[in-house]
């Protein structure tokens, strides 16, 4: 990522992730390790992240004269990957079990991840 987009990235990213870590480290001094491995805020904070990726992708590329395809592509994927949050949010209010904070732990990866690849995206998106 260019510098400029690795600062953009890491600001947008802490505005989450501080308060999530807060929110977990409390968790942790007052309950048990499962207890915070069980929790809905894995679920919540990967939407967030996602839903911020797709601010990001709208608000980068409103200006610019881009292939409307490539961009109908990565917000359906965003899109797609916010129902699954939901989905995994609604799983893990039914079943607190490890197996449901495993899959909240990868989710939350994965949402990280696709934020990067978004601020990545946004660097190669061609003007007409």
């Amino acid at each position: 990522m260019k510098n400029d987009s690795i600062k953009r990235f890491w600001a947008n990213y802490i505005f989450i992730l501080i308060p999530f870590l807060v929110l977990i480290i409390t968790k942790l001094v007052m309950s048990k390790f499962e207890e915070v491995l069980t929790s809905t805020d894995w679920s919540m904070a990967s939407f967030m992240i996602i839903a911020q990726s797709l601010g990001t992708l709208i608000i980068g590329t409103h200006k610019k004269g881009i292939n409307i395809n490539g961009l109908l592509i990565f917000i359906g994927i965003t899109i797609m990957l916010l129902i699954v949050c939901l989905g995994v949010y609604a799983y893990v209010l039914t079943r607190s079990d490890v197996i449901s904070g495993y899959i909240q732990i990868v989710l939350f990866i994965i949402s990280s991840i696709w934020m990067a690849a978004i601020y990545k995206a946004e660097e190669y998106i061609k003007v007409l």
